[in-house]
């Protein structure tokens, strides 16, 4: 035994009870909150997306920033068209 630590082998059911409890807590928080955040995943993507490609055949085409401002409009259009999808899906979920 190491010397001035205690080792403890045997929980209580209490302890045993809320350590388990606490864990669920967490892992049901963040299933609830996967569907929002996968939501607000794809409207930040969606920009991100587009703007890259915007930006990127601003360079090739040299029509700077013409392609650039086309292609963040169309993220942000396409974006939030998948984001109020998807939310849209969320409010439909299974009833019990």
């Amino acid at each position: 035994m190491v010397r001035g630590a205690v080792i403890f082998t045997d929980r209580s059911p209490l302890v045993e009870k809320q350590l388990s409890k606490g864990a669920g807590d967490v892992a049901s928080s963040y299933r609830k909150a996967g569907p929002y955040l996968d939501a607000s995943w794809q409207l930040a993507g969606s920009v991100a997306l587009w703007v890259l490609i915007g930006f990127f055949l601003d360079k090739w085409l040299h029509t700077a920033p013409w392609l650039l401002v086309v292609g963040a409009v169309f993220g942000m259009a396409l974006g939030f068209y998948l984001f109020f999808k998807s939310l849209a899906a969320i409010g439909k979920g299974p009833k019990p």
